[in-house]
């Protein structure tokens, strides 16, 4: 056989190998580096993005408090407005019950019953006087009972006493004032 020497051959086979796997090997790195910046550019757009909306949101959130801290706001005033009306209404309803009460007290004390003092403190009357018998006072009471605008007479005391020329017998009796009476115009 022929000596031949393949070694040239082979050498150059591999140096063009060698050339060929740099050039697939910095295609590659090439492909990889523009797939890498590329894919963290389109990552900073999209948390650029997302920054936007959070911004946007927060805004919103922000003026959405203004207009719920208004809305507290108005109802605060309004609460306290309905506080004003409910007292002027209260004050109304009450500003006709000495005027009522002073017309129909000749209907409420029977003959014999004599008034020395009558109070009234919010929804309560309180009304001393003297009377020639028990019973003239029960009638006071039943009369109170008769009228819707008066509720819960009481009879917290009744004594006699020693007053001369006629023995009269004190009493002292409590009422209270409805504040709504049906069917009634005040």
């Amino acid at each position: 056989m022929s000596n031949i020497n393949l070694l040239p051959w082979r050498e150059s086979v591999r140096a063009a190998q060698k050339k060929q796997f740099m050039v697939i090997l910095s295609v590659a790195s090439l492909i990889t580096v523009s797939v890498m910046l590329v894919a963290n550019m389109w990552i900073n757009q999209q948390t650029a993005r997302q920054q936007q909306r959070n911004q946007f949101l927060q805004s919103e959130t922000a003026k959405l408090d203004l207009i719920l801290g208004e809305m507290s706001n108005i109802r605060e005033q309004r609460l306290k407005l309905l506080e004003r009306m409910n007292l002027i209404d209260s004050f109304q309803q009450r500003r006709n019950l000495s005027v009522r009460l002073f017309n129909q007290l000749p209907e409420l004390v029977p003959p014999g019953v004599y008034l020395s003092s009558l109070n009234v403190v919010n929804n309560q009357i309180d009304i001393v006087g003297k009377t020639e018998a028990y019973p003239r006072v029960a009638n006071m009471i039943r009369e109170v009972e008769r009228r819707d605008w008066l509720y819960d007479p009481r009879l917290s005391s009744i004594f006699a006493s020693d007053v001369q020329p006629i023995a009269l017998s004190q009493f002292s009796m409590q009422l209270k004032v409805r504040e709504h009476t049906p069917g009634v115009i005040q």
